[in-house]
């Protein structure tokens, strides 16, 4: 291998596949990054077994070749090379690389690429999701922030990806909560289910460039998926598992319904928080109807208290639909959602204290999120 490239598009295209590379394992190779000559360019590869990520640097192919370097050492050596061009030449026989940039020289030893492990394609598997990148991103972050974090439950720590009826469907749940978003497909889709790991998910959205399409494709084995988008590849290992039936959970109807401003809300809850996580994250949320038939505006009211320290109370302007009442919600739960819907207005609806509440973008056109969340008991 005999190779130049740029500092910037190396060290970029590392920090790419650098969250897939294994610090912890008995299998030494998989701290290793391969790097091998691809075309007019250098692919760069990394797995812990569970996901594996590819991309594409550009480059002056000389000679080409094949192998792994330690990924920590290599990545801390190329971030910290001025921008300029680098040359990467290996010695075959003893599997050392060759570094050089300007001045600086150095040799990284590295590992026989055969034992590296082959990352899979979906060749031969069901046809492609397609969407574009932007879309994909906020699906992604609409939904993995309500998958539950432990392991205690495997598949609530992933994404149910259900493809039916020309419709693409993340969703997500803890157990105290669900997120679920909906996208229409612009073409024919393969109906099925697949539950993705949230981390993966997001390791995806990090790395998904701003724009473009991106492919999504379930491995004929059905035991893995594969994204693919300009110049990067991720594959994840899938959870086996039933997801709940979230549609039996879905509310149909509501008794009381607010439309607030986005805004105002996200902040209003970041405050009362700072109260509320000292008392297990309780927020008291009094909806008050307008008077004279809602010609007046209504209010949302949130309160939370903590021993010894104090009290907030944050009253939202908002347009009341229905009898007013008082609800107990978990503020990081709140929070949470708020963050990832950028609507102007958001919608609460509420049938009772003691059932499930619905948060949606007001209005919204496109796509489809509904967000659910469970009460906290009403404890005095």
């Amino acid at each position: 291998m005999k190779i130049t490239c740029k500092q910037q598009d190396l060290a970029k295209g590392l920090t790419v596949v650098g969250h897939a590379v294994s610090t912890r394992t008995t299998l030494p190779i998989l701290s290793h990054i391969l790097l091998a000559t691809e075309g007019d360019q250098l692919r760069l590869s990394a797995t812990n077994l569970d996901i594996g990520i590819t991309c594409h640097v550009p480059a002056q192919v000389k000679e080409d070749g094949i192998t792994t370097v330690p990924a920590k050492l290599f990545t801390d050596l190329i971030t910290n090379l001025p921008p300029a061009s680098i040359e990467l030449s290996l010695a075959v026989d003893t599997q050392s690389l060759k570094v050089s940039s300007q001045r600086s020289q150095a040799t990284i030893r590295g590992m026989d690429p055969a034992d590296f492990p082959a990352i899979p394609s979906a060749e031969g598997g069901e046809p492609p999701v397609i969407l574009d990148t932007a879309t994909l991103r906020e699906m992604i972050n609409q939904t993995t922030f309500a998958a539950a974090t432990d392991d205690a439950r495997p598949v609530f720590t992933g994404v149910l990806a259900r493809s039916q009826s020309n419709t693409l469907t993340f969703a997500s749940a803890d157990s105290f909560r669900l997120a679920l978003r909906r996208e229409p497909l612009p073409g024919a889709a393969t109906s099925g289910d697949v539950l993705i790991p949230a981390r993966a998910l997001n390791e995806l959205a990090r790395i998904l460039p701003a724009e473009g399409s991106v492919r999504m494709l379930v491995t004929p084995n059905r035991n893995q998926v594969l994204f693919e988008a300009e110049g990067i590849k991720l594959v994840s290992s899938l959870i086996v598992g039933q997801f709940p039936n979230f549609e039996a959970i879905l509310p149909k109807s509501y008794a009381t319904r607010a439309a607030i401003n986005t805004a105002d809300f996200r902040q209003a809850a970041k405050r009362v928080a700072l109260f509320a996580r000292d008392s297990s994250n309780i927020v008291r949320l009094r909806i008050d109807a307008g008077e004279n038939g809602g010609i007046t505006p209504g209010t949302v009211t949130l309160a939370a208290n903590a021993d010894d320290l104090g009290d907030a109370m944050e009253p939202l302007v908002a347009a009341v639909d229905g009898a007013g009442l008082e609800v107990i919600f978990n503020v990081r739960y709140l929070t949470d959602v708020l963050a990832v819907i950028d609507t102007e207005e958001v919608a609460l609806e509420l049938n009772s204290p003691d059932k499930p509440g619905v948060i949606k973008p007001n209005g919204a056109s496109g796509g489809d999120y509904l967000y659910i969340i469970m009460p906290m008991h009403n404890a005095r």
